[in-house]
């Protein structure tokens, strides 16, 4: 029946079928009763944990990995959040009683097949609605069994469920609950509007507007109640949207919600080992009828719990990060292979070249560092160990550091480990001898990070893995390091957000890679309790085994201490999501999972890689600033600026207003521009079009006065580059009375964040880095300015 339009059955009590040794289905006695409802028990129910233990055991020694649908209504009552009606079953070859029709009231009823091995009986005619007459419905039920031959599928039997007349086209009267085991982030719920306008809805919708998800750890039933608030779906139920009325109460959804984040903490945790798991357990639809909420059909699979990995020892990642000692495998003597770049590199940041070593048996220096014929004979146990050689020889090399325990850490560099068939097998050996010496070894051995991994620069540390040549990448390890952290799975994506974030100088750039040791979580959380970073800039592409659900944490941690996280999730596309998504729960797929959880956790979820690196490029800079509020302050020589960051004060993540200037305000403002006889020009408004009339020292003196009203909280500083009253070409920019300098001396001055915007060519280019290099953030135009200000702002709001 899932997503079909029609009058659906309602249905409860059959207890589950066992299966005895021969593989038959037996026919058990089944006692219809009608139980009572909540309301009829004057409160909420608490779940009946041990009736669903019986029901998910007694398929599960079947070998059944799906629940029957008359399994999953009595589910459903044992949970105590819904009213559940009548059904009763009867196995193959039995005939229906007339008792038994006696327990379905109702002038009709609707009969559905009963099989382990259909999921959408009604495309395969295995739902029929029948009157009440006996011989009819045993007819039927008879039918059944030329419908599981056709589908060469079992056949359990029948189930008679009483029919409810239910309006399924209208729009909102159907409501979908889920809740499921998500691979990366453990137990979640979902919930949105149901039957056949959920799948349509979810792709076509604004985000969270259609359907609201969370981890089951983040939340309970009025939390996720005040996140389901914001979809649709409530707008609908509520009566809140025009045309509607309300059908349910607030306190049946919270009761509902409740019992479903219930059952997905104890049914659907990994920890629960030796007992089967809920995958997935959703109802779609929910009938929403004389304020009750009455399940139409449901779907519940099983699974067992995954096997999980030892945890890594990661007080060694600070033996990776900041290196007393390091040695380096596969560096070339004739050439300038990747691992003499690396070397290179390493010499170039002043790492100590006593305690620097290069593995290689057939030479005795290398550019000045000694080298010794193998990891086992070198002088001490190292704190890190750079493996840059071809994927082939890392799992030798690896068995080598595990043996001789001369490395506390080790960055596997070399790519083709597990990305190809050929390459899964070393990656999967390597994994395993690494579980298998956290066991075995009292201090867990050493930790590997990568493969497929561009490696690490660590100001700290002294040193830079990524094998990028000086001339293609500045360093600028001159200038003093923010107290940021870029984390990516990809090297790639490091270097790039470094070559256009130029003047971003992060205390750490990290690259993970394949994460065959070491997780993305196990990095941050390090950084987080180890370092003096607050800021981090995070790009994923997959978590592994739960580590998203150990993301999520981390990332609570690091906001509860004041940090920012700006956070990336790549792969999300339609054809992703398809391949997870294999039923309506699903629909909460593992990008929308993953976005609800950072976002709760406290992270700041980019949509695109430009809005990463406008994020970044704030809370770099802006970290440390006086946050009061909303209301920012612009001002701009162009009128269209001015017309485009009113535009952009509303954005789907972000709500801002222009603050509005005091009678005082206004006078010193008529003030400074008749003294640069501009104020027969300007209004006096906020945003403030100076026109191009204005040069330098108007935009100083106007900008400082925006800066100390007290209506503004933030200040974009805009302006088109090419009016002959400013000093902003390259010969121009070296003058003191420059905005070049003017600005970053303000932007010290002031407590206040302030932003600039310069919408031009490259010949304004050195004005812009002139600008960065003093600090203060520059985008290159004012509405993307005011979008992510914006965004900003309103995440430091919620503090």
């Amino acid at each position: 029946m899932r997503g079909r339009s029609c009058a659906l059955a309602l249905s409860y009590d059959a207890l589950p079928l066992p299966l005895p040794e021969g593989g038959e289905f037996a026919t058990p006695f089944i006692m219809c009763i009608r139980p009572q409802s909540r309301y009829d028990r004057g409160g909420s129910m608490p779940v009946d944990f041990e009736t669903i233990d019986e029901i998910l055991n007694t398929a599960w020694r079947e070998e059944r990995q799906m629940l029957f649908e008359h399994e999953v209504y009595a589910l459903i009552h044992a949970s105590g959040a819904v009213r559940v009606p009548r059904t009763v079953f009867r196995g193959a070859g039995d005939s229906f009683s007339a008792g038994d029709l006696e327990s379905v009231p109702g002038e009709r009823a609707v009969l559905k097949i009963v099989s382990p091995d259909l999921a959408h009986k009604s495309d395969l005619g295995g739902v029929r609605f029948v009157s009440r007459d006996l011989d009819a419905i045993n007819q039927v039920a008879t039918e059944f069994e030329k419908v599981a031959k056709g589908a060469n599928a079992r056949l359990a039997g029948a189930v008679l469920c009483e029919y409810m007349p239910h309006d399924a086209a209208s729009l909102g009267n159907e409501l979908f609950v889920g809740i499921r085991a998500a691979r990366a982030f453990g137990p979640i719920i979902a919930a949105g509007l149901g039957g056949v306008h959920t799948e349509y809805l979810a792709s076509v919708t604004q985000k969270g507007k259609a359907v609201a998800t969370a981890l089951a750890e983040q939340t309970d039933g009025k939390r996720f109640f005040a996140l389901f608030q914001r979809t649709m779906a409530y707008d609908i139920l509520s009566g809140n949207a025009r045309g509607y009325r309300r059908i349910i109460e607030d306190d049946t959804l919270i009761e509902c919600f409740d019992a479903f984040i219930a059952m997905a903490h104890r049914y659907c945790d990994n920890e629960r080992t030796g007992k089967p798991l809920i995958a997935e357990l959703e109802v779609n639809p929910f009938a929403l009828t004389d304020g009750h909420m009455v399940p139409l059909d449901g779907l519940c699979s099983l699974t067992s719990a995954r096997a999980t990995v030892p945890p890594r020892p990661i007080a060694k990642i600070g033996n990776l990060l900041k290196p007393k000692s390091m040695a380096i495998v596969g560096v070339s003597s004739r050439g300038m292979n990747m691992g003499r770049v690396i070397l290179n590199n390493v010499l170039a940041c002043g790492f100590d070249t006593s305690r620097l070593f290069v593995i290689k048996p057939d030479a005795d220096m290398v550019d000045g560092v000694r080298c010794v014929p193998a990891i086992a004979d070198l002088p001490e146990a190292v704190d890190l160990l750079v493996v840059a050689v071809a994927a082939p020889q890392v799992p030798g090399i690896a068995d080598e550091v595990i043996d001789s325990g001369k490395a506390q850490s080790v960055i596997l560099i070399p790519g083709g480990m597990g990305e190809t068939e050929e390459g899964r097998g070393p990656e999967e050996r390597l994994r395993q001898r690494i579980a298998s010496v956290r066991s075995q070894r009292a201090d867990g051995g050493p930790v590997f990070l990568g493969g497929n991994c561009l490696g690490v620069q660590s100001r700290p540390g002294k040193y830079d893995t990524m094998f990028i040549p000086a001339d293609k990448l500045a360093k600028r390890w001159e200038f003093p390091a923010r107290r940021t952290a870029v984390v990516s799975q990809s090297g790639a994506y490091v270097i790039t957000r470094l070559s256009n974030l130029e003047t971003l100088d992060p205390e750490f750039a990290i690259s993970i890679g394949n994460q065959i040791d070491l997780t993305i979580s196990d990095v941050v959380r390090y950084l987080d309790e180890h370092t003096d970073v607050e800021v981090f800039g995070i790009y994923v592409e997959g978590f592994r085994e739960l580590d998203g659900l150990e993301m999520a944490r981390a990332v609570r941690r690091a906001v509860s201490r004041g940090s920012d996280v700006i956070f990336y999730k790549a792969g999300r596309t339609a054809s992703g999501r398809a391949a997870t998504a294999g039923h309506t729960a699903s629909i909460a797929g593992d990008y929308n999972v993953c976005e609800a959880a950072l976002t709760s956790a406290g992270a700041l979820v980019a949509e695109t890689f430009k809005e990463f690196e406008n994020l970044v490029q704030l809370a770099a800079h802006l970290h440390g600033r006086v946050f009061t509020g909303r209301r920012i302050g612009a001002v701009s020589n162009a009128g269209y600026e001015v017309v485009g960051m009113a535009d952009a004060t509303v954005g789907p993540n972000h709500q801002v207003a222009f603050g509005e200037l005091r009678y005082t305000d206004q006078a010193e403002l008529r003030t400074i521009l008749q003294r640069y006889q501009l104020d027969r020009l300007v209004n006096l408004t906020n945003p403030l079009d100076l026109t191009p009339m204005a040069g330098d020292a108007a935009h100083e003196e106007v900008l400082r006065l925006m800066l100390e009203c007290p209506n503004i909280d933030a200040v974009v500083a805009s302006f088109v580059p090419l009016t002959p009253a400013m000093k902003t070409t390259p010969e121009e920019i070296g003058d003191a009375s420059s905005l070049a300098h003017r600005l970053p001396k303000l932007f010290a001055e002031s407590s206040k964040p302030l932003v600039v915007a310069i919408d031009s060519g490259s010949l304004y280019d050195p004005l812009a880095r002139a600008i960065r290099t003093g600090g203060v953030p520059v985008f290159r135009s004012a509405d993307s300015a005011v979008r992510a200000l914006g965004r900003y702002l309103c995440h430091r709001a919620r503090e």
